[in-house]
């Protein structure tokens, strides 16, 4: 009987261990740059030819038809364009966008578009102190669309203009 529930007990314990462990994994791939959607979103193909589209985690840009959406476009397709990335994600949004971060060899994506003043920190879904501190330098140096007296925020645009919000699974 002991020997049946120490048994059980170690299969729960690596059972549980199992599923942490893959929860918080990073998923990555390696893919290629098919096209650049706006100024935080791209579609990629991988080596099988599978099509995703990836939401650059920790960040969100201007909206297409808000001021500086075709800059902020612009600048992505600039560092993107005919690229192969890695893209690294633990979950989805609710559209099915892998929720990534993004990188060109060493450049990281998500935060070049942040320091190039070209998207903001997506604070209500992504804490980071790190990506906080490169938009607020940023905005100091009056960089991208924080050469504007007042920049509406993406969500704050999508409010007024009842367009939804990008929350995480």
């Amino acid at each position: 009987m002991t020997h049946r529930i120490c048994y059980h007990t170690v299969l729960c314990v690596a059972f549980s261990f199992l599923v942490s462990s893959t929860l918080s994994a990073d998923e990555t791939m390696e893919a290629k740059v098919k096209r650049v959607i706006d100024g935080d979103s791209i579609l990629v193909v991988d080596g099988n030819d599978m099509e995703f589209e990836a939401q650059l985690e920790g960040i969100d840009a201007p909206e297409m038809k808000q001021e500086f959406g075709k800059e902020s476009l612009e600048a992505l397709t600039k560092m993107l364009k005919d690229q192969k990335v890695k893209l690294t994600w633990k979950s989805k949004d609710t559209y099915d966008r892998l929720l990534a971060q993004v990188y060109v060899e060493d450049k990281h994506i998500n935060v070049e578009m942040l320091r190039s003043g070209m998207a903001w920190h997506f604070k209500r879904y992504n804490k980071s102190e790190e990506l906080a501190k490169i938009e607020l330098e940023a905005k100091q140096a009056k960089k991208g669309l924080w050469a504007k007296e007042s920049p509406v925020a993406p969500w704050d645009y999508r409010k007024e203009n009842k367009a939804p919000d990008k929350p995480a699974k």
